[in-house]
């Protein structure tokens, strides 16, 4: 890039947080327009069918090859994800039923397998929750290895880049990303991608800044350019000046002292006038619960229970299935408080098919609604449950209650299920403890009566986001309506803190905003002492609250809140961040 050029902003949404300067260059999906089609002779069948295994076995070697590469590197949530890949090959629907169409099609195996998979991906597409269709990406992941497998092309690969490259495609792939390293890939820039997909996930695990909704059609132009991606403010910068490069550098030397990386669990984590917190991991996966020593949580704040089933019908799993899948999960947490959310679905999402579609999935039956109607889904999950309770320090939340009616008839049902196991001859734990999700703002508003009923409370913040500013968090245009700093948030955040201490009920913060360093004065201001986020950014805020001291986070309080606007409050936290990382770097 010449010094003549003009600088260029683009703006963005940020996925996965971070700064990095580097060379921008392009990563070609797989076309589909390539794949042949024609028609076989019924001689040829069983070598096709032949083919299609070899592509498969080829496929599954890959991918056991790159979880190898990811244990070396130590990515064990990459890892985890790249295990779902490998137990979709294993389907039958991966197997026989594709060698079925193949002998039903009597076309090449490629054509075949091409039409198959576009038809699944037809109707994964009219699943209305945005976070499963993210999940579709796994679903094109996997096929395209295949077909890359069936059809060789050239193509260019990481192998054929430098190190220091910001990667642009369409969309990230879940393996593209877990095969990407840090030293190598300085960031990633899409047109189309949300914070929820597994490639997103993955970015977020390594460290690796991801902006999306940029025009791929625009970065075209700019292949090979230098490119500064600032994930922190969405911001991508093409051929910037000196100036710029300068300013840049020096924001990375100042996020220097707050990178995350692997330690030990602290016993005891306080703030320098000693004032203690609770650092907790958001788990979805049984390989995830490794992330816990990894990263020094003191437990699991919030087991996703139904993505130990993504993809499959719940209520095909039988009760002792999921005591199988529990049990192991009790024994991966060796002791420390495991809190299992009980299933967050609806009629709408992949694991189940026997609800009809809505056409506003956000605000149907979906959670402990659902759950409530579909009993027998529920009792055989709380049955499952409360048998392992035995097992270790379980807790049970129940998700998106708006209504002390739905916690009453929940709890009416866990006291019901616990006579049954006990007459059955099941042991059980004498006390378990239940605790409500606030994640919407009618739980917020009566939070001081659903505290009553609790024997904790979980705030979730990205759905109370979403709820409260009528904003969907995994919409490419609404990322600006998207703020943890708005106001009306805080306020909430407080007010549900304070009835938490009026009725002595435990109070955790999860999501996202428990995991930004920038928010962690204004929350302990708040009152919020537990903390509960994706493993990776457990050091980060572990290494925050030691530099902080609570007299002056209560102090600013008052300042934070006269404030109106969310860039106020932003650019209020952003000030102190930077002084506190620059008198630290002194």
């Amino acid at each position: 890039m010449t010094e003549a050029l003009e600088e260029i902003i683009l703006k963005g949404a940020p996925i996965s947080k971070g700064v990095s300067i580097g060379k921008l260059y392009f990563m070609e999906d797989f076309p589909d327009d390539i794949i042949p089609e024609f028609p076989i002779q019924s001689g040829d069948v069983e070598n096709e069918i032949a083919r299609y295994r070899k592509a498969v076995l080829s496929s599954r070697e890959d991918l056991h090859t790159l979880q190898r590469f990811l244990a070396k590197e130590g990515s064990n949530e990459a890892a985890s994800i790249i295990d779902t890949h490998i137990q979709m090959l294993e389907d039958p629907f991966m197997t026989t039923f594709v060698e079925k169409k193949i002998r039903q099609m009597m076309k090449n195996t490629e054509a075949v397998f091409r039409s198959v998979m576009s038809d699944y991906e037809k109707e994964f597409s009219k699943i209305k929750d945005s976070f499963f269709k993210q999940r579709l990406l796994d679903v094109k992941d996997l096929s395209n290895r295949i077909l890359r497998h069936l059809y060789p092309r050239e193509q260019v690969t990481l192998s054929d880049l430098p190190d220091g490259v910001v990667i642009f495609t369409k969309e990230l792939v879940p393996s593209l990303t877990a095969e990407s390293s840090a030293k190598q890939v300085f960031g990633f820039i899409t047109e189309m991608g949300g914070s929820t997909s597994h490639a997103a996930l993955i970015a977020r695990s390594k460290g690796i800044p991801y902006i999306s909704n940029i025009s791929v059609e625009t970065l075209r132009q700019f292949e090979e350019c230098d490119v500064i991606i600032d994930a922190d403010q969405g911001v991508v910068i093409l051929n910037p000046t000196y100036d710029t490069v300068v300013h840049y550098k020096g924001k990375q030397e100042r996020k220097k002292p707050t990178i995350q990386k692997e330690v030990k669990p602290d016993k005891k984590i306080e703030t320098l006038d000693g004032c203690a917190i609770t650092l907790l991991a958001n788990i979805e996966s049984i390989a995830d619960l490794d992330l816990i020593d990894l990263y020094g949580a003191h437990g699991v704040g919030l087991f996703r229970s139904e993505f130990l089933f993504f993809g499959k019908e719940l209520h095909s799993f039988s009760e002792e299935e999921q005591y199988d899948l529990y049990l192991r999960v009790m024994e991966n947490a060796k002791g420390r408080p495991l809190i299992f959310r009980t299933f967050d679905v609806g009629g709408d999402k992949g694991c189940i098919s026997r609800y009809e579609p809505e056409p506003n999935p956000a605000l149907g039956c979906r959670a402990i609604r659902f759950l409530l109607r579909n009993r027998d889904i529920f009792i055989m999950q709380l049955r499952a449950l409360m048998r392992v309770s035995l097992k270790g320090d379980l807790r049970i939340l129940l998700p998106l209650i708006s209504d002390v009616t739905e916690l009453l008839d929940a709890k009416e049902l866990i006291q019901e299920v616990a006579i049954d196991l006990r007459k059955e001859g099941h042991e059980i734990a004498d006390e378990i403890p239940v605790g409500s999700m606030i994640e919407v703002p009618s739980a917020v508003i009566i939070c001081d009566l659903i505290a009553r009923e609790c024997d904790f409370l979980s705030i979730g913040t990205n759905d109370l986001l979403q709820y409260t500013l009528a904003t969907d968090r995994t919409h490419q245009d609404m990322h600006s309506f998207y703020k943890s700093s708005h106001p009306s948030i805080i306020r909430m955040v407080r007010h549900v803190v304070q009835e938490g201490l009026k009725s002595e009920t435990p109070v955790s913060l999860c999501g996202e905003m428990a995991a930004d360093p920038l928010m962690l004065p204004l929350l302990l201001g708040l009152g919020v002492r537990s903390f509960s986020c994706a493993p990776r950014y457990i050091p980060a805020i572990r290494d925050m609250t030691k530099r902080l001291t609570l007299a002056e986070c209560q102090d600013q309080l008052d300042d934070i809140l006269k404030l109106e606007t969310c860039q106020e409050v932003e650019q209020y936290l952003q000030e102190r961040y930077e002084k506190l990382i620059s008198e630290i770097s002194l």
